[in-house]
């Protein structure tokens, strides 16, 4: 399996996603102008590797802003992953947000509310 690397700019993330390591990353801000096109191969990505995932998944999400498209898209990611836990295996989401940013603490507490995956909140 194949792993994802896109190189971000001012309109998308980087992504990072490892096959081989179970990593999953998402840094930077989202605002793209289709967040569906964008994000679709990555929903397609975690669907093929949630048949043979490694022991630990991490997604690590170090968002400075999205839209509420890549809101939408994001969520799609984490129900995923969501599944995959609930199927008995590890899954942790890690939450980096500016210490002085309550908005991006706040929208990942409300993500964590949603579903069973355990977060954790890192600010820098």
């Amino acid at each position: 399996m194949k792993d994802i690397i896109i190189k971000g700019d001012k309109q998308k993330p980087d992504l990072v996603f490892s096959a081989e390591t179970g990593e999953l990353k998402i840094t930077g801000q989202s605002l793209p102008e289709n967040a569906t096109m964008l994000y679709s191969p990555v929903l397609e990505w975690i669907e093929e590797y949630a048949k043979e995932p490694k022991a630990k998944t991490v997604l690590s999400l170090k968002m400075k802003y999205y839209n509420t498209a890549s809101s939408k898209m994001l969520f799609s990611i984490i129900k995923r992953l969501n599944l995959l836990f609930k199927g008995g295996f590890d899954v942790e989401i890690e939450w980096h947000y500016q210490q002085d940013d309550e908005d991006m603490l706040d929208a990942g507490e409300y993500f964590r509310d949603l579903v069973d995956i355990p977060f954790k909140f890192i600010s820098y």
